[in-house]
């Protein structure tokens, strides 16, 4: 090949090149131009309807109220609140069964706190809350004063819990009959040989007036009689397990549930309820079948039988799912014959 044609084939080359590049520049520039980007051959959309309406519906907001009382049972769409307050005793099985229905039931809010059966009751007297919880049934004054204020406090039955006697470990009295307790709680006993201990001072410690179990203790235990004058009155069951498990000489009551959660920091005493009859401890079935002596009905009271939102969370507490949570927690299921009760009226 001559010179001469070599360099004519290069400069055709150069040529085809820029009419090349150009080409593209202009495809780009379209592309552009109708706003879209060109990605390759594309599958053919198979046919469907045309819209009959140019915008589309748009879909309703959710609705919002502060507690649904009547109407079907809530959807996700829902939004509603609990308020639950009360008994201590009560506390962290409440604080359970919210958590758990609150993670499969979004829709749900609930508030739980304590403060002892008596400040729960007032306040669904008062009308500030839902639920009560109560580790003693409601009083005949408060029954009136809720009627009164247009609140008629219905009382569910929600678990079983039995009342520990607790001693520092070190302690070496190692039971106690109730005629005992009795006789500790009253003050006719002041010195652990009272009850063949060790020569020292006895320092009770127990609820606060306005709590379900002070009223409880004092009726089962003390027989109505009062306090001794010295006794050291706390807000709660951790308070008294706290203090229990610093004081070589301390005696308090708790609940089964916390004093399970401090077995090894305080001891917990078999108690006898009669003479002629055996020491038992608080153990899930001595307290099932009634042969520990100090135990008792934890409840839940509503303003009338409840609907909407805080039906269904009722009959989820009292539901197989929910007396498992109770279980868990270290409290007593309610008999199988008293949950279908309670159910039933929920129906």
């Amino acid at each position: 090949m001559s010179e001469k044609n070599s360099k004519q084939n290069e400069r055709r080359l150069a040529q085809n090149k820029k009419i090349w590049v150009a080409t593209l520049v202009v495809i780009v520039v379209a592309a552009a131009a109708v706003g879209s980007t060109y990605l390759g051959p594309q599958p053919i959309p198979t046919s469907s309807p045309p819209s009959t309406s140019p915008h589309p519906t748009p879909s309703p907001s959710p609705t919002t109220s502060s507690l649904p009382t009547t109407g079907p049972t809530p959807t996700a769409t829902t939004k509603y609140t609990i308020n639950q307050k009360g008994s201590d005793t009560l506390l962290v099985l409440a604080q359970r069964w919210a958590e758990v229905y609150m993670d499969t039931h979004p829709e749900a809010q609930i508030a739980v706190s304590g403060g002892g059966t008596g400040t729960g009751i007032a306040a669904l007297i008062n009308r500030q809350i839902e639920m009560a919880d109560a580790s003693r049934p409601i009083k005949a004054q408060e029954a009136k004063d809720a009627r009164a204020n247009g609140v008629d406090p219905i009382e569910w039955k929600v678990a079983v819990d039995g009342i520990a006697v607790i001693v520092h470990p070190s302690n070496p009295v190692k039971t106690l009959t109730l005629t005992q307790l009795k006789a500790i709680y009253n003050g006719s006993y002041k010195n652990w040989q009272n009850v063949g201990g060790k020569d020292a001072p006895i320092v009770t410690y127990g609820r606060q007036s306005n709590s379900g179990t002070y009223v409880y203790w004092q009726e089962h235990v003390l027989q109505n009689q009062k306090y001794r004058t010295d006794m050291q009155s706390l807000n709660g069951n951790s308070d008294i397990a706290d203090a229990v498990a610093r004081d070589p000489n301390a005696i308090g009551y708790v609940g089964v549930a916390y004093a399970a959660a401090r077995k090894t920091e305080v001891k917990i005493l078999p108690i006898q309820a009669k003479a002629d009859q055996p020491f038992f401890e608080p153990t899930d079935e001595n307290i099932s079948n009634g042969n520990y002596p100090i135990s008792r009905y934890l409840f839940i009271y509503t303003n009338g039988v409840p609907s909407g939102g805080v039906k269904e969370y009722l009959k989820f507490i009292i539901s197989d799912d929910g007396q498992r949570i109770t279980e868990e927690v270290e409290y007593i299921p309610l008999p199988p014959q008293v949950r279908e009760e309670q159910l039933d009226r929920l129906k």
